[in-house]
């Protein structure tokens, strides 16, 4: 955004302090333009298309209505549909798994189960059942005319006249309905038959199968001009997939029967022919089998193989107790447990123990100690030698173990080799013996699946079973006119809503409040509420603000004139004019209005006339226009000569005059510089000028260098963007900057808040009956004495100025 300073030209014609105090004040205002690029982005701002929608409520309204009433009209020429229902409960069918002995049941999970009921539902849509159903009840008949609609309804509502009285009213619905639809609907064309394809093709169209979420439960819905017969072919279809699904089963156990009949026959040949084959070789290659045991090589080598390992253990445990022995012989298990043993120690202790005791009494040499002597040492020659035999017991145990281990392993060695030899003979026996037990297996399993088979054959399940039977309904179900109505009203709902916004985007004049700052960096002094006069009375709508001080009119103008006397320190500028755009925008009004509530302050308020070319402030205030501005401007007379006084107290108005051949020369003179002094100087102590519109003329940017206070006036939905550019461009081109911006004839969705319409009522207002005279006719309240140096900008919107 860039900001630029421009020096304001000198006023021409202007004299005084209070010229000399607007030229600084206007010298120091900045002007502000806006390069293309800098504004922000758009947007997406709900309240802005709220606010289109609502202006266009009533294209919105006409449009759904006009499409609701499409819908009514179409519903009308669609042929009634009956639809019946009936309820299938198709049970879980869970598949078998054939072992050697046993039969189990294999639950795969809800994916498995769902798949089979899936598989139900296509199966009650297949074509096969849809022509059984067909030749059933004999539908096709390409030679023979349907009954219509209209005939069989009748038949029906004549049926139930003497029945409850909920079925009369039914069947009396009916039979309107099909006599209105007989009315509007075009006759259908009976002229060829369809083909059987083509019947079978619609009698699946009008069959819906529909499975219950989280249950086993299927509905099936039949659709058919007459009701009776939707509800017969509903049965008949539920009966016949019955009928089906059983045949099916049958057919499938036969066939299974026949089929295992004929591979038992194959098998117990392969058996007998593999008895044969094996028989031959093992005779041929001198096997002998003992069966489960294997060959008796095999046999014999197990044992051996067994008996060394045994030996084995023995040689160990014999190799261990030798060498155990053989270090300690005496703490051998063995000479620990012998009997003899433990006497020969006991003696010897006893004996050991005496001589001790006698050591410390007789010589080593006396005999009697050396004969003790001699009994230990022949005692321990006794231990020693039952110690060496136990020795020798234990050696010769373990030898004998080395032998045995020895001539087993040259059994074992020796038997390997045979059982090598008979494994090398054996190979193709192995394969003919597994070929004979698969031969044997299948051939026991096939005989137990065709006893089951011959036990079940006679045994039909069905998991199949009706919950509820078709019944023949009282009304038809399609064309809903509730539901197509409503999907017509929404469809121009939503068509209104886009021509609106198609023509909001369109639309380039100004529509909101918050336009007039966002886009224009201008403030807002007024916000003007559309209002219509009183039914009968022909006077202008800006003398609402005299006769009606209290009313919305009057409190908006008000409330502008306060946002000017906030516009500068020093108050309201005592000169300013009001323009617009073109015509038609409110600016003669506006400079009506606020010169009335002016003149309601007590001030003297002089109002000129300044559009010369198209002057109608005289018709307003109903004065003559024989002599004017444009008199004064181009002959030599006195102001006070052309002041005209006004019905409104404290307000006096000088009119436009004749029109002139050129009003531009006239105003670029200097007797309007004159004629402000001679105001001023005559004790008016505010001149409010309606001047000519910005566009087309140059008035309005001469004029408004002499003033250089304006005021532009915009009319709500009317005023163009571009033309308010334009005028904004014409006068900074000029050097002038507009004070601010009226709104007029605005309504609720100008506005930028609802504070404004419901302070106001609503946004807009009718001049209602007179009020009382004392009320019609009591002063304005007095405006709000501000402290010496206040200054407020006059950037007020609507409620605050109201507020203020």
């Amino acid at each position: 955004m860039a900001i630029e300073h421009h020096p304001l030209p000198a006023v021409p014609g202007a004299a005084g302090p209070p010229d000399w105090r607007r030229e600084a004040a206007l010298s120091e205002r900045v002007y502000t333009r806006v390069d293309p690029g800098s504004e922000a982005p758009d947007r997406l701002d709900l309240k802005t298309i709220w606010r289109a929608l609502a202006r266009h409520k009533r294209t919105i309204v006409g449009v759904a209505t006009m499409c609701a009433l499409v819908a009514l009209a179409y519903t009308l020429t669609l042929t009634p549909r009956y639809e019946s229902t009936t309820l299938l409960q198709i049970d879980r069918v869970a598949q078998k798994v054939v072992g050697f002995n046993t039969e189990v049941e294999v639950d795969e999970g809800p994916l498995s189960e769902q798949l089979q009921l899936r598989t139900q539902v296509e199966l009650l849509k297949s074509r096969s059942l849809a022509e059984r159903v067909i030749d059933d009840m004999g539908l096709y008949q390409p030679r023979a005319a349907a009954p219509a609609p209209l005939d069989a309804v009748q038949a029906r509502a004549a049926q139930a006249s003497s029945g409850d009285p909920l079925e009369q009213a039914a069947a009396w619905a009916s039979t309107w309905w099909a006599r209105l639809h007989a009315l509007i609907a075009p006759a259908p064309d009976n002229t060829g038959p369809p083909s059987r394809a083509a019947a079978v093709a619609q009698f699946q169209q009008s069959v819906s199968v529909e499975p219950i979420r989280n249950s086993r439960l299927v509905q099936v819905r039949v659709s058919n001009p007459d009701p009776e017969r939707a509800a017969a072919i509903a049965n008949t279809l539920a009966r016949s997939f019955i009928a089906t699904h059983i045949e099916r089963k049958m057919h499938s156990s036969v066939y299974a029967r026949e089929y295992l009949e004929e591979q038992i026959r194959q098998t117990k040949a392969k058996l007998e022919e593999s008895e044969r084959v094996i028989n031959t070789y093992a005779k041929q290659n001198e096997i002998l089998n003992l069966g489960d045991k294997g060959s008796a090589a095999t046999q014999t080598f197990v044992d051996f193989s067994a008996a060394l390992a045994k030996a084995e253990q023995d040689r160990i445990r014999a190799e261990t107790l030798y060498n155990q022995v053989r270090l300690n012989p005496e703490s051998a298990p063995q000479a620990v447990t012998n009997e003899a043993i433990r006497a020969y120690k006991e003696q010897r202790a006893r004996l050991e123990a005496d001589y001790a005791k006698n050591r410390s009494v007789f010589k080593p040499d006396y005999p009697a100690m050396v004969q003790a002597r001699a009994q230990i040492a022949e005692l321990d020659g006794r231990i020693k030698t039952e110690v060496n035999n136990i020795l020798a017991s234990i050696q010769g145990q373990y030898i004998a173990a080395q032998r045995a281990e020895g001539l087993l392993r040259n059994k074992v060695a020796s038997s390997r080799s045979e059982v090598l030899t008979v494994q090398d003979r054996s190979v193709d026996m192995n394969l003919l013996t597994r070929e004979l037990d698969s031969n044997r297996l299948v051939y026991d399993t096939l005989l137990q699946r065709l006893k089951e088979v011959s036990v079940t054959a006679g045994i039909t399940t069905n998991n199949v079973s009706v919950i509820d039977e078709a019944s023949v309904p009282l009304l038809p179900a399609a064309p809903d006119m509730k539901v197509n109505v409503g999907l017509g009203a929404m469809l121009g709902l939503f068509l209104g809503m886009l021509l609106a916004l198609l023509r909001e985007q369109m639309d380039d004049s100004v529509k909101n409040a918050n336009d007039i700052e966002a886009r224009y960096h201008l403030p807002l002094l007024g916000l003007i509420p559309f209002t219509r006069p009183e039914r009968g009375r022909k006077e202008p709508v800006a003398l609402l603000a005299h006769h009606e001080p209290r009313g919305t009119f009057a409190e908006s103008y008000r409330s502008m004139r306060t946002a000017l006397q906030f516009s500068n320190a020093e108050g309201a500028p005592q000169r300013f004019m009001v323009t617009s755009c073109g015509k038609g925008e409110g600016k003669s009004t506006t400079a009506l209005a606020l010169a009335i509530n002016f003149a309601q302050m007590g001030q003297r308020v002089l109002l000129i006339d300044a559009d010369m070319r198209k002057g109608w402030m005289h018709t307003m205030l109903k004065v003559h226009n024989d002599s004017g501005l444009s008199s004064f401007l181009s002959e030599d007379l006195d102001c006070d000569v052309l002041i005209r006084d006004t019905a409104v107290a404290n307000l006096s108005l000088i009119t436009a005059g004749p029109v002139p051949p050129d009003p531009v020369e006239l105003l670029m003179g200097p007797r309007l510089g004159l004629l402000l002094e001679q105001a001023q100087a005559l004790g008016y102590q505010q001149i409010v000028i309606d001047g000519p519109p910005l566009l087309g003329i140059s008035d309005a940017i001469v004029l408004g260098n002499q003033v250089q206070n304006i005021v532009l006036t915009v009319r709500a939905g009317a005023t163009r963007n571009d033309s308010v550019k334009d005028a904004l461009r014409r006068l900074r081109s000029a050097g002038l900057s507009p004070m601010g911006v009226a709104l007029t004839h605005a309504r609720d969705e100008h506005t930028g808040d609802r504070a404004y319409a419901v302070y106001y009522g609503h946004g807009y207002a009718q001049a209602g009956p007179n009020p009382p005279r004392a009320a019609r006719h009591a002063p304005a309240p007095p405006p709000v004495p501000l402290p010496a140096g206040t200054r407020i900008e006059p950037t007020l919107g609507p409620s605050s100025a109201a507020s203020a």
